[in-house]
């Protein structure tokens, strides 16, 4: 990977919106790192805890150790990474506001379990995280190492859904909700951190344009660049599904020799496969 394409968002530190890696100066780059503040400890609390979450307010679920556990979009919007443990397995639950991506994945990696935070980084346009152990660079929506001395090691995702919190709760009513995190409630209630998958920035993006830099040469060019999918992964097989297409329906395919029924509700928030 070009270290160039790897861009840091300055946050108005500096007069330049962005800086490419090779660039950026080690005050900067270590200023930059945990702007956006990860989840290291994280409080639950029941599913009442959060008197604003709204039944159409967007969650990652996730089910371990006997439990569920549901993510509020809302605040992953503000911190977009959280680290914890799950029935006895190290979790990293992440989310890029700019491609609304939500992955869970697995924090061990050659037998070591790794702690992660936010570089304040993108790479096409997606989050960028680091890892505490080594230092290493990971690119969000693949949990791939990109920099550092664990470039090509991968992180194993994990099974989990994003839907509305509505949906989720008639699934699991005793779930758990992420509640803690030293910040005011009215800051997720309403304003930036509120919206999940904002229809005037998925048009943005749609039309191409990015906040940050995206090679065009790597576009696919079978979909809209905002356009959401359901990516299913079995037996070594993979295939994305446009949520946009399906709707409120069930696709039957195969992948990977293997049969799959993929149902979508809620115009494609509810996903499941």
């Amino acid at each position: 990977m070009p270290l160039e394409d790897i861009v840091f968002d300055t946050f108005g530190k500096v007069s330049s919106r962005f800086v490419p890696l090779p660039e950026i100066s080690e005050e900067l780059r270590l200023e930059l790192k945990d702007a956006i503040t990860p989840v290291l400890e994280p409080v639950y609390g029941g599913p009442g805890a959060l008197p604003w979450l709204r039944d159409d307010s967007l969650v990652i679920g996730y089910e371990g150790g006997g439990e569920t556990f549901a993510y509020p979009i809302n605040i992953l919007n503000y911190h977009e990474i959280v680290n914890d443990n799950i029935g006895g397995e190290p979790v990293l639950i992440t989310y890029c506001p700019l491609c609304f991506s939500g992955v869970v994945f697995n924090r061990i990696v050659d037998g070591d379990s790794l702690t992660f935070g936010n570089i304040s980084a993108l790479y096409q346009s997606d989050l960028v995280m680091y890892d505490h152990q080594t230092g290493s660079f990971w690119f969000q929506v693949a949990g791939e190492a990109v920099v550092g001395p664990l470039t090509g090691s991968r992180l194993t995702p994990l099974p989990s859904a994003t839907m509305p919190w509505g949906d989720w709760l008639r699934l699991h009513p005793e779930t758990k909700l992420l509640k803690g995190t030293g910040q005011s409630e009215n800051a997720f209630a309403a304003g930036t951190y509120a919206n999940g998958f904002g229809t005037g920035y998925q048009d943005r993006i749609n039309n191409e344009k990015f906040v940050f830099p995206v090679d065009r040469d790597l576009l696919d060019d079978r979909l809209s660049a905002g356009e959401i999918v359901l990516t299913v992964e079995v037996a070594g097989g993979q295939t994305d599904y446009a949520l946009g297409d399906i709707g409120d329906e069930a696709v039957n395919d195969e992948i990977g020799g293997e049969p799959v029924a993929v149902f979508t509700r809620s115009g494609g928030l509810s996903v499941g496969a």
